[in-house]
């Protein structure tokens, strides 16, 4: 039994519709003042505040996300099981051709790929054994 019926709140006393919340409320009486906060901080952070040059860049700037280039491992298209595909990616990593982290992430996916066929191996025995009982 549902504890609470389809579309009916189950807090009708909670927060109405359109309410601010206090930080939404710190941003609106910031707004006029913005620009000048703004010119403030960068005048400091040219003027030597590591803080304030820290908190500018920060904002502006944020650090970029790692992409890794395409890689081409043909013995890996070769390699018939997973446990031998992952070897090849170790060679690969062993003879200098492909930076660890890479290497690593290759590898996370073979594991993560063995995990999901091992679920569809279960899946698969499951149905089998259901039709035998019926």
């Amino acid at each position: 039994m549902a504890k609470f019926k389809r579309g009916q709140s189950g807090n009708p006393a909670g927060k109405p519709r359109g309410a601010r919340s206090r930080f939404t409320k710190m941003r609106e009486k910031l707004e006029a003042d913005l620009p000048d906060l703004l010119d403030a901080t960068k005048q400091a952070a040219l003027a030597g505040d590591m803080t304030a040059m820290r908190l500018l860049l920060e904002r502006t700037l944020p650090p970029q996300k790692a992409t890794a280039a395409t890689v081409s491992i043909p013995a890996l298209e070769k390699a018939s099981g997973l446990t031998e595909k992952a070897d090849v990616v170790l060679a690969a990593v062993g003879r200098g051709e492909l930076p660890p982290d890479v290497g690593a992430s290759l590898v996370d996916g073979l594991t993560r790929m063995a995990k999901l066929k091992e679920l569809d191996e279960i899946e698969r025995r499951l149905l089998a054994l259901e039709e035998q009982r019926q």
